[in-house]
């Protein structure tokens, strides 16, 4: 649901964030609503400055309980470093506001329960937001940083198996805490959110890693350079199992051998693309030798 345009983006509101919303108009929760709202604006609004900083364009923002996601024009695979400061920078926003309240301000404002719950808010949020979770930013943090070891494709489902994991344990700990206190029907349904975002995010993965190779490509022929990445890779290898070995910002450079181990051609990067096209996924390095 859009919720406003600001400065050319949308700013939209998902349908959890107003499920809970109603649940906490209906227990009197009039101003923690509008506080922990805030509180989400702020965390994501640094997420939009720092990726404007580095250039890109966003062309909407949609606001979870949790935080939001920031709709990036750009593809942030080839750039993980930049993924895993501006997946940072909503945390860290949310504790420099923490330390400011709580050392500046404190002495101000502590006896004002409004104000103790904006530190208190900022606090869950950024500490949330931590967690190895994807799409939370400790879950696209730890993507970006595997991704430079392993690829993209093997970060997303090791993230996703975690992610999986650990919204499986919030739903269960959310239907126990139901009986303290009704409001907490909140953290099942975000349990229930997190896991069904996260198998968004792992059906999703191949085509974001295709689509980064493609783009690869276009970004060696602007900048002239691009780091390589050699590997060896017997003659009956599927291309599948080649690509999962690529890594970002780097050209793969692949040389073929028998089962001798002696050498009997090379293919590169664009000719496996090239193979996956016209052979599929499945064919043999061998096959594309032949057709070259």
């Amino acid at each position: 649901m859009r919720l406003m345009r600001v400065y050319g983006v949308d700013i939209k509101v998902n349908v959890l964030l107003c499920i809970i919303f109603f649940i906490f108009f209906i227990f009197g929760y009039i101003e923690n609503l509008i506080i922990s709202f805030l509180v989400v604006l702020l965390h994501e609004g640094a997420h939009v400055f720092v990726a404007k900083l580095f250039g890109y364009r966003i062309d909407k923002v949609e606001i979870f309980p949790f935080g939001g996601v920031a709709a990036i024009e750009e593809n942030l695979v080839m750039y993980p470093k930049h993924e895993i400061i501006i997946a940072a920078s909503g945390p860290i926003f949310n504790f420099i506001i923490v330390f400011i309240s709580y050392n500046m301000l404190g002495s101000l404002y502590a006896s004002f329960d409004g104000f103790v719950f904006f530190v208190y808010a900022n606090l869950m949020i950024g500490l949330f937001n931590l967690l190895p979770v994807i799409p939370l930013d400790g879950g696209r943090m730890i993507r970006a940083y595997l991704a430079y070891l392993i690829g993209f494709k093997k970060a997303t489902n090791i993230v996703v198996i975690l992610s999986k994991g650990i919204s499986c344990l919030l739903f269960l700990w959310g239907c126990y805490m139901i009986k303290f206190n009704k409001l907490n029907i909140y953290l099942p349904l975000l349990a229930i959110f997190l896991y069904t975002a996260a198998h968004k995010e792992q059906s999703i993965a191949a085509f974001i890693f295709i689509k980064e190779i493609a783009q690869k490509k276009q970004h060696l022929l602007c900048n002239g350079v691009l780091s390589t990445k050699y590997l060896t890779a017997v003659k009956s290898v599927s291309v599948k199992d080649v690509m999962n070995q690529f890594v970002p910002r780097k050209y793969h450079i692949i040389t073929v051998v028998d089962t001798r181990c002696n050498v009997i051609g090379v293919l590169t990067e664009n000719d496996i693309f090239n193979g996956m096209v016209q052979y599929g996924l499945n064919a043999s390095l061998e096959k594309l030798l032949m057709g070259k």
